[in-house]
């Protein structure tokens, strides 16, 4: 029986392993026209690991091509490869794998499928990427608060503060050594009210020209800058002075350059404050022949809770101007002088028709003065008949100096008293008295204008 089955199997096997090869055949030319193995381009971006065996180097990477991606082909079945995207493959450059070079460095990437893995051949399973390398810089700045724009009239700002203050930056050499300054900025455009703001820092160089923070590692994003809108106003300034100027000379003005300056501060503050006043110990004329100027620090007498809107006025120039006072004689008629407190019963007669008057002040002044606004004023209080000798007092603008103006006269009593008992010396006008000569000394050799050396001025 065993005998005769295998007689059947292996009667004509030629001929039976030829067709079992061609059945096979078919079946795989069947097959392959339905869902054929096809080859396809991918590309994908590169995945970087290990990046910190770069930095431990001190060192920053680049990929010299502006985007790290590889291309390659992959083959299967074309069911399966029609599913694919570049999504489902990894391309992974391991940092670590790094070969550096004189000219070059490069770093291999491997290429593996996320699924279907056993049933696809990709060709450049491993390829190579050039990567420029850098000195690696870290630094860490201090992130300023700035403004853009002003706020609503009569306001001014305050304080600024930022949270968090402090920015690390790391990157190539080359482009952080280039950083300044860190500004986050805030716009205050038309604010009377403080303001709390979230902004991104912006690297300045030292031309405060933005710098381009693709290549640079921050630790930051973003940051919160609050900004107090504070009341403004402005305000005169005034200087005094303690002192006086050397004989002769007097102080003409004192004016401070700017006049008036913009401060800031609560309102509350500002409302009590109308002028800003430089004590007068601060500014000395002892003995001084000339105009001066004297530089001072305005914000040591600024009131607590206010500054200056622009710093730039913190330094104030005080202008003293002294100029020599000019002696100008006046002859003015003796009819002129009023009597204040004669006696009742008695009468004054003056030693001359005129008293030479001496009055101290500036040229243009004094060619301005003229003798009609002279109005000598003599008090007799306390005096009995007889020759005297008193001080002319003077009304005069306080622009105007009076010399040491000194007239004789006589007073006699209506009664019929004569003089001789009330003046032992009997100085009368006419006799040749002490009256007579003091007159004289009065009216001597004085001209309208004196450029004398100064011995007789105040």
């Amino acid at each position: 029986m065993l005998r005769r089955l295998i007689k059947r199997l292996t009667n004509n096997l030629g001929l039976k392993i030829l067709a079992l090869l061609f059945a096979v055949a078919m079946w795989m030319a069947v097959v392959n026209i339905s869902d054929p193995t096809i080859n396809k381009p991918f590309t994908a971006a590169v995945t970087i690991e290990n990046e910190n065996a770069v930095t431990a180097m001190n060192k920053y990477f680049e990929f010299e091509n502006e985007s790290a991606y590889v291309t390659f082909n992959v083959l299967g079945k074309r069911s399966i490869i029609q599913e694919l995207s570049s999504s489902d493959f990894k391309a992974v450059a391991d940092m670590s794998q790094l070969i550096q070079g004189t000219d070059k460095s490069i770093v291999p990437v491997e290429i593996t499928a996320q699924r279907y893995a056993s049933q696809l051949t990709i060709s450049k399973r491993v390829q190579e990427i050039k990567v420029s390398l850098e000195d690696l810089m870290s630094t860490t700045l201090v992130i300023q608060a700035g403004t853009q724009g002003k706020p609503a009239e009569g306001y001014a700002l305050g304080t600024m503060e930022v949270t968090p203050n402090l920015l690390k930056v790391s990157g190539p050499k080359e482009v952080v050594s280039r950083i300044d300054s860190v500004k986050a900025v805030v716009d205050i455009s038309g604010m009377s009210t403080s303001v709390s703001d979230g902004v991104v820092p912006v690297l300045l160089d030292d031309k405060e020209e933005a710098i381009d923070t693709t290549r640079l590692t921050l630790n930051l994003k973003a940051v919160t800058v609050k900004v107090n809108i504070i009341s403004e106003k402005t305000v005169p300034v005034k200087a005094s002075y303690t002192g006086k100027p050397a004989s002769g000379f007097e102080v003409i003005s004192v004016k401070t350059d700017p006049p008036e300056v913009t401060i800031k501060g609560r309102s509350e503050i500002l409302n009590s404050i109308s002028t800003i006043t430089i004590p007068e110990n601060v500014i000395s004329v002892d003995n001084v022949d000339e105009k001066f100027e004297q530089q001072v620090d305005l914000t040591k007498y600024l009131p607590d809770g206010v500054s200056l809107s622009n710093s730039k006025e913190a330094s104030i120039i005080v202008k003293v101007d002294v100029e020599e006072l000019e002696r100008r004689v006046f002859k003015v008629p003796s009819q002129n002088i009023s009597v204040d407190n004669l006696p009742e019963g008695y009468r004054i007669e003056f030693h001359g028709e005129s008293v030479d008057m001496v009055i101290y002040g500036l040229k243009n002044d004094l060619d301005a003065l003229t003798i009609q606004e002279l109005h000598p004023v003599l008090d007799v209080g306390g005096k009995m008949a007889g020759s005297h000798v008193g001080q002319l007092q003077l009304l005069l603008d306080n622009k105007y100096i009076a010399g040491d103006n000194q007239i004789s006269y006589t007073i006699y009593s209506d009664t019929g008293q004569g003089t001789g008992d009330n003046d032992p010396d009997n100085n009368s006008p006419g006799n040749g008295g002490i009256g007579d000569t003091i007159a004289d000394d009065q009216t001597g050799t004085e001209t309208n204008t004196d450029t004398d050396d100064g011995a007789d001025r105040p």
